[in-house]
């Protein structure tokens, strides 16, 4: 019993002079978006200058001269599992300017994660800095393609539908509020597939319906041929739609990708 009150002594006294001290929490209030701006704490701001979802890089702005940090890890934003751990470097060609990165793998690209950055401030205080990142786009698209005129054959080369019709719906969760969406390739075949226009942003959410007939009568392309592509601060999601137009029973898919980069 005595050595338990002395220990218990000793815990409370390592505590009231501040030894096993947490932390302070500088949290990001800013939802899921590039730039987060700190009210206290080391870091002012902190902006994600990922390009591709597995590479996670943020640029970490100190409050003030001295203001440095050490290390970081990344973890689900919903269960709060360990994703990867952060290395802190400093930013070529900045005096002061730090950032964090670290490899996101695979069955995380869309899921939104939170960087917890450990840093101190220039009179020996310790913060955990907190950065929300968004997790790729997240894209569903559901799309059809029938004749809807004559099959044109022609000697000694393919034939083709002269017109087919598009039913399109895509469905874009992109995770953050300064996102875009845009046709990235089309091949001459505009279908509007973001309310009747090319790209759309900046949104966060929304669905995008599209009925079209294309007169294929003189253009003649053996394929429709349709690359979307969604980019957020952390990360890009592009699908890819082809559909054969040269079988004079029918239209159907040949090739289609998803691919969260």
């Amino acid at each position: 019993m005595k050595k338990l009150n002395v220990f218990t002594a000793v815990v409370a006294l390592t505590a009231s002079t501040g030894t096993l001290a947490l932390p302070e929490q500088a949290f990001d209030t800013d939802g899921f978006e590039r730039v987060t701006e700190y009210g206290y704490g080391p870091i002012a701001s902190a902006i994600i200058t990922s390009e591709f979802a597995h590479q996670l890089n943020v640029y970490l702005h100190p409050r003030n001269e001295g203001d440095t940090c050490q290390y970081g890890n990344v973890y689900a934003q919903s269960t709060e599992e360990h994703i990867a751990h952060a290395y802190i470097s400093d930013v070529q060609a900045s005096v002061a300017i730090q950032q964090a990165n670290a490899e996101i793998p695979e069955q995380y690209l869309q899921e939104n994660k939170r960087l917890r950055v450990s840093c101190t401030n220039t009179q020996g205080e310790d913060y955990d800095v907190i950065v929300n990142i968004p997790g790729a786009p997240v894209v569903d698209w559901q799309i059809s393609v029938e004749p809807k005129g004559g099959f044109i054959h022609r000697p000694n080369t393919y034939g083709y539908h002269s017109a087919y019709e598009v039913t399109s719906k895509i469905s874009v969760n992109n995770q953050s509020n300064g996102s875009r969406c845009t046709t990235l390739s089309n091949r001459g075949v505009e279908l509007g597939l973001f309310h009747n226009e090319g790209r759309v942003g900046p949104f966060h959410s929304d669905v995008f319906m599209t009925n079209i007939t294309i007169d294929n009568y003189y253009a003649g392309q053996p394929v429709l041929y349709q690359i979307i592509e969604c980019e957020n601060a952390a990360g890009k999601t592009m699908a890819v739609k082809v559909f054969t137009l040269t079988n004079p029973d029918s239209i159907y898919l040949v090739d289609e990708d998803l691919i969260v980069k």
